[in-house]
């Protein structure tokens, strides 16, 4: 038997394998200018700099944000810009900054359909969300100032899109797919929204209320509150962990707290102090993407054969040496991702 009949007979035995090659939260921190990886099950810290200190690139890192290639977008608040790096947290390149495009103070960002939405507080584009390529071409006022006041993050469904607002008149706004205003979402008890996002357990969204009655808000897809958690005096962002708890972000650190808890703000941990966190996101690996590019292809093929023997990225299963278990993960998962 060849190699690669010896490999194809023993795919199956990949079904079910545990890989190191984990997903992980995205979560940038203003105060050491980076963006943490934390583990989506638990929220243990992975890697605390992920995107290590770059105080050139950085002063507000907001929004770390994955594309569908697998790069990763972060914004920065006051450094007035859009940056990219790869699936390793390596820098690209700056898709949109005040100088080119005139985003002053930008936050949340959202992607849909091949697309970049941006959030901008001040200067030409003050109160719109910007529309880009993803390589930061084809600049266009999606939503204009008519509609939003100091706007923080996007939320996009599969009918509309939510737009949460740091103006008391505005609040969370809803909006069709083209940008026309549908109407207020959410109630006006929520002061200060910022990020919103969806519990994996019941399908409800959390959003964080950053300023008092602060915490964590839970609303239904209607808009209708369900639940509040107070949690925090200023919370930015919040994530429902495969665990159960919900982690969210503040200015004193990384915590998590459990929702069905008797009183949710007794449970209250810290994963990761020192510093000022912002916004989660989650960065899915495919298994046997080498690269991380979203594809596992020849690409991702030819790396693990060249670092066969060895050690290296290719390292999929976390024992130290690329040899036939990483080439079954890739040959297992190949095709998996590209279109």
């Amino acid at each position: 038997m060849n190699r690669l009949a010896f490999y194809l007979a023993l795919s199956s035995l990949i079904v079910g394998m545990g890989y190191s090659q984990q997903s992980f939260l995205l979560i940038p921190d203003w105060t050491n200018d980076r963006v943490c990886a934390l583990s989506p099950v638990d929220g243990s810290v992975i890697n605390a700099n992920f995107i290590p200190t770059n105080t050139q690139l950085f002063d507000s890192p907001k929004h770390a944000l994955p594309t569908p290639r697998g790069t990763i977008l972060v914004t920065d608040q006051f450094k007035d810009a859009v940056h990219e790096f790869d699936g390793f947290g390596n820098y690209i390149r700056t898709i949109a900054n005040l100088e080119n495009n005139q985003i002053d103070n930008i936050r949340g960002i959202a992607i849909r359909d091949g697309k970049l939405y941006v959030t901008v507080g001040s200067g030409t584009h003050q109160n719109t969300i910007q529309r880009f390529n993803l390589d930061g071409t084809g600049q266009e006022t999606f939503i204009g100032a008519a509609q939003l006041n100091s706007p923080f993050a996007i939320y996009f469904r599969e009918d509309d899109m939510l737009v949460s607002n740091s103006n008391a008149n505005t609040l969370i706004r809803r909006f069709d797919l083209s940008g026309a205003f549908l109407g207020q979402w959410g109630g006006t008890t929520i002061r200060f929204p910022q990020q919103i996002t969806r519990r994996r357990s019941n399908g409800n969204l959390l959003v964080a209320g950053f300023s008092p009655p602060a915490g964590i808000y839970e609303f239904d897809d209607a808009g209708n509150q369900v639940a509040y958690y107070a949690v925090s005096s200023s919370p930015r962002g919040a994530y429902e962990l495969e665990n159960g708890l919900i982690l969210f972000t503040d200015a004193a650190g990384v915590k998590v707290f459990d929702p069905n808890a008797p009183n949710p703000a007794n449970t209250v941990q810290i994963i990761l102090g020192g510093g000022n966190y912002q916004y989660i996101e989650l960065y899915e690996i495919l298994p046997g993407d080498v690269n991380r590019d979203r594809c596992v292809d020849d690409a991702d093929l030819l790396e693990a054969l060249f670092q066969f023997g060895g050690s290296g990225r290719a390292d999929l299963n976390g024992d130290n040496i690329v040899d036939d278990a990483d080439l079954l993960i890739v040959l297992f998962n190949f095709g998996a991702g590209c279109e």
